[in-house]
């Protein structure tokens, strides 16, 4: 007993699901050709030679209870500090951006992050920016 419209049912099925799995794999690839990736490569480049010192200013929150810091992942490549200033003599922090110093140590790359987080809490805090530096020799 052959029903044809259950033949011609199952051929317009067999379409649809082909057209749906070629879909799906489509989705597929182009999300795992797209897909962000983490590590050393995110943040913007900045190219130093050893021993030079490059001066970063960072805008801080207007809310004076968070705490801006910097860190780099590889101390011995590139130092971070904050610029100090010798007028400030009050405990309250001055109005303006923040300085940070970046120094080239030694020939490599290190990734600097700078963070904002209330003093007290746990957690790296949310980053403000991030830069790759890359140190070279002369």
């Amino acid at each position: 007993m052959n029903n044809p419209s259950a033949y011609i049912v199952c051929r317009i099925y067999l379409r649809q699901s082909g057209a749906l799995a070629l879909l799906v794999s489509l989705f597929a690839l182009i999300n795992a050709c797209t897909a962000s990736k983490t590590g050393i490569a995110t943040g913007q480049k900045l190219r130093l030679r050893v021993g030079e010192i490059r001066e970063i200013t960072i805008i801080p929150r207007a809310d004076t209870t968070w705490k801006l810091t910097a860190t780099s992942d590889n101390q011995e490549v590139v130092d971070v500090s904050r610029k100090s200033s010798a007028a400030i003599a009050a405990p309250i922090p001055a109005a303006g951006p923040a300085a940070f110093l970046i120094k080239g140590i030694t020939v490599g790359t290190a990734k600097v992050v700078f963070t904002e987080n209330q003093p007290g809490s746990d957690g790296t805090g949310l980053v403000k920016k991030a830069y790759v530096v890359t140190v070279t020799t002369n």
